[in-house]
């Protein structure tokens, strides 16, 4: 099989592009707790020893009508690789999905696949990427955050207890960047009952002249209701706060 190596040095998708406020201070937030940084340097270190030429973790959810992958970090933090940009584009679905109902590793092109389908610790999934291996680690933290860890390459190599260990290392580095994205979203618990019914509202396809008739408000306090949400949730605008919201389980 003809693979293109991952080139590291190559700039991320988007990387010359300006970021939003709310997601440079997510990241600046994310870098200096020193809780990435040591995930990226152990993926690499984990990486390098199975032959894997990148990694990436990617929260797992569902938005708005279908299973969805909110990148975390990959190879490039704090850009983005082109394979995380492919793997998000193209398997999403299918991976969020996995993620949600199993915690048995998964894996699709990998050498020596056919001897491994039958072992109940490494299930086959549907080709994500055709260019290369992957093998995907779901994880979970406190019944409240699920994800996946995706080491892709050419060359992965591992045995059973390798990759029983791997799978640990995975659900630790997980447990506490969970527990640092908790910290992050707890200003969402003081979103108020007014923020929350304009935010439900908006979710509904309303404007914020029919959500001050709807409520009462002035056109501007409705505004302003959805601002102080939207910031609460650290979100860039109220279409970004109503999909937080809805993922987080404060609006249907």
């Amino acid at each position: 099989m003809s693979v293109e190596p991952i080139d590291l040095a190559r700039p991320a998708i988007g990387a010359d592009e300006p970021r939003p406020l709310a997601e440079i201070s997510r990241l600046a937030r994310m870098a200096s707790s020193g809780v990435i940084p040591e995930a990226i340097r152990r993926c690499r270190r984990l990486s390098s020893s199975f032959g894997a030429s990148g990694f990436a973790l990617c929260f797992a959810g569902r938005g708005v009508g279908k299973a969805r992958l909110t990148p975390c970090f990959d190879e490039a933090f704090p850009g983005r690789s082109p394979v995380t940009s492919a793997l998000i584009a193209e398997g999403a679905d299918a991976l969020s999905r996995h993620a949600g109902a199993s915690c048995v590793p998964g894996f699709w092109t990998m050498p020596g696949a056919a001897a491994a389908s039958g072992d109940p610790l490494c299930v086959r999934l549907p080709a994500i990427l055709s260019d290369r291996a992957g093998l995907v680690l779901p994880v979970s933290a406190d019944s409240v955050y699920s994800g996946i860890f995706v080491f892709t390459g050419p060359e992965l190599r591992f045995d059973r207890d390798e990759l029983l260990d791997l799978h640990r290392q995975c659900f630790e580095m997980f447990l506490r960047i969970a527990q640092l994205k908790s910290s992050s979203t707890s200003s969402a618990s003081s979103i108020s009952k007014r923020e929350l019914e304009c935010l439900r509202l908006t979710a509904a396809g309303r404007t914020s002249e029919d959500i001050a008739r709807i409520l009462g408000l002035s056109v501007h306090t409705a505004n302003q209701y959805l601002t102080t949400a939207a910031s609460k949730l650290d979100a860039v605008n109220r279409t970004h706060a109503v999909t937080k919201a809805i993922r987080l389980g404060l609006i249907e």
